[in-house]
């Protein structure tokens, strides 16, 4: 098989060097440059890279990756760090990533789903790419869209957290909360916040969190 060039970009060094010594052994792996975020850009775009391997959490994760897609459209990119709950895996399609690697991967795994990508199978389950309007927003066909503050309150309501505990942990009003609720609810078609939780889980199965009882 022939080896794959790949790029580790991370504002840690840490985890650039880190991973890089890790794929150093790997024999269809070849890690040609790791790189910070200011100097991404110039590294993706000047050496012969198939794959990105790009650290999710970073600030500014989606536009490094639209940004990408500018330069070097080909170029695969691979999110590593993703935690699989709704907001996180939806995000994650919609920034137009073509797979990822969960927080608690493999090594073994991150090499699979990188060969994968390369071959042509993309790792981003189907009903996720399903989920997706034409300009990348994630909706939940046949449902309306949920904006971004709503999946991550849906990822509390999928937790068991109440109104009071979500507002604490957004650092929002109670009655925001409560807005946010009865928004998914009515977008999701539902009267239940159990009902709201079962439809999310119906589209990201397994990948959203324990669920909760209606």
């Amino acid at each position: 098989m022939e080896r794959i060039n790949v790029a580790i970009v991370s504002d840690v060094r840490l985890h650039r060097d880190g991973l890089a010594r890790l794929l150093w052994g790997c024999p269809s792996i070849t890690v040609l440059g790791t790189h910070t975020v200011p100097e991404a850009l110039t590294g993706l775009s000047t050496m012969p890279i198939r794959v990105a391997l790009i650290d999710a959490p970073l600030r500014g994760f989606e536009t490094l990756v639209e940004a990408i897609r500018r330069i070097r459209s080909s170029l695969a990119v691979v999110a590593l760090g993703i935690r699989e709950t709704a907001s996180d895996v939806l995000s994650c399609a919609a920034a137009g990533v073509d797979a990822y690697v969960s927080i608690d991967a493999t090594l073994g795994e991150m090499v699979s789903t990188v060969e994968r990508v390369v071959s042509g199978c993309v790792s981003l389950p189907a009903r996720i790419e399903a989920s997706l309007a034409p300009t990348g927003t994630p909706v939940l066909t046949p449902f309306r869209p949920l904006t971004q503050r709503e999946l991550k309150v849906a990822d509390l309501l999928n937790l068991g957290f109440g109104n009071k505990e979500i507002a604490r942990r957004l650092n929002i009003e109670p009655c925001t909360a409560k807005n946010h609720v009865r928004n998914i609810m009515n977008k999701l078609n539902v009267h239940r916040r159990g009902e709201a939780v079962a439809a999310l889980r119906a589209l990201i199965g397994e990948r959203f969190s324990t669920p909760v009882n209606p």
